[in-house]
């Protein structure tokens, strides 16, 4: 009676064990969704993230953003205009200096014209 306690016992104990060591996952592997990720990936994440309402319509939704989109490609596009004017008008001025009261070069007509350019690239970018 001993004999078949003690065994029952036993096969109980290694029954139990095997039953906890498939449940448990092994030490050493690490579960996939807690990679290390450096801090540049999850920049770039955040970037990607779209704000979204789950409520609204996906086709005004589309038109704010593709709205969003050309409008900061069009304060881009201001911004490098008016860097390029103001970096004319320093030469266009600096040549007019240079040139002296009754002299007027070919250069200051060029960047005249450039400044023209821009300016209508400009306003037309502003409307």
């Amino acid at each position: 009676m001993k004999n078949r306690l003690l065994i029952s016992l036993v096969l109980l104990l290694s029954a139990g064990i095997l039953v906890m060591a498939r449940q448990t996952p092994p030490a050493s592997q690490a579960p996939p969704c807690n990679e290390v990720v450096s801090s540049d990936a999850k920049n770039e994440k955040k970037k990607d993230i779209v704000e979204h309402d789950p409520l609204a319509d996906p086709i005004d939704e589309m038109r704010s953003r593709t709205q969003r989109k050309l409008d900061e490609k069009n304060f881009k596009e201001l911004q490098d205009a008016a860097t390029e004017l103001a970096a004319i008008s320093a030469r266009m001025s600096r040549e007019i200096d240079a040139g002296g009261q009754y002299v007027i070069s070919l250069r200051v007509q060029n960047d005249a014209e450039q400044i023209e350019k821009l300016v209508k690239r400009v306003r037309s970018r502003a409307k």
